[in-house]
């Protein structure tokens, strides 16, 4: 099995773009990282930056021991943070979610995390299945019974209660143990803007049509309507598909990216 990947990162209808992508992979073993910069404080953008650079950093300097667990990345992830507000006061208060995903062909297992909203999706067989949980008031009053509905297109869905800079770590910021890989299995890590506009059954749609991660990745972003509306949030994801080389050849390597389409 090998890795391909694809991306993209959107400005939506915002005037910055806050959210930040970044990988470092080859054709077996691969560290992916997502940030949103949560708003209602200066620095989103920044304090992203700061997270997936230093996850980034630390898987480097030991990938291969760190592929079955990914603690690892949330410690780097807080480290970061920490130090990005201790440098720009202005931004003391600056924060992000965080989602992460680690990939080992040989051993055939991914491990993840996250916190906040930003999501990873295993698609098997075409299927999506959400690994995570988002860390939002609202799906905390959902799990309680204390709402009804669906998650999308409702404003208080953006109200967290676990991110980078939250004092504790939910339990659920941690999967519970490697995933065995099969070949065919495809990842998506993306945020809070992306999955909000593309539905699992569109991204089940779109990859059902597609024969590479980049087509995928056009695939969702072509079913949102505008990009560009005045209500458009950044719209950021990262697509890893695991198979046979002569199926998947492409790999990257991409620092904090802002591209518009996959690259």
């Amino acid at each position: 099995m090998n890795l391909s990947v694809a991306y993209c990162s959107a400005l939506g209808g915002r005037e910055e773009n806050e959210d930040c992508v970044g990988f470092c992979a080859d054709e077996r073993i691969g560290c992916f990282a997502l940030a949103d910069g949560t708003g209602g404080a200066k620095g989103g953008a920044l304090a992203a930056r700061a997270v997936v650079g230093e996850v980034l950093r630390s898987f480097q300097q030991v990938p291969g021991v760190r592929s079955c667990n990914v603690d690892w990345t949330l410690a780097a992830a807080r480290r970061a943070l920490g130090l990005a507000r201790q440098r720009h006061p202005d931004c003391a208060q600056m924060n992000t979610t965080l989602a992460t995903l680690v990939i080992d062909t040989l051993a055939a297992t991914a491990s993840w995390c996250h916190l906040g909203d930003s999501r990873i999706y295993l698609f098997r067989t075409g299927r999506a299945r959400i690994l995570t949980h988002d860390h939002s008031v609202l799906q905390a009053m959902l799990d309680a019974g204390l709402a009804r509905g669906e998650v999308r297109a409702r404003p208080e869905r953006s109200a967290l209660y676990a991110t980078v800079g939250s004092r504790d770590i939910p339990p659920t910021a941690m999967c519970a143990g490697p995933l065995k890989l099969m070949s065919g299995d495809v990842f998506l890590l993306c945020s809070d803007g992306f999955w909000d506009s593309v539905d699992e059954g569109a991204m089940e749609e779109a990859l059902d049509e597609a024969a590479f991660p980049e087509t995928w990745m056009d695939g969702m972003l072509g079913r949102i309507p505008d990009l560009s509306a005045s209500h458009m949030d950044n719209a950021s994801a990262v697509a890893v598909w695991v198979g046979p080389r002569i199926e998947m050849t492409r790999v990257m390597r991409a620092p904090c990216a802002d591209a518009h389409r996959a690259g």
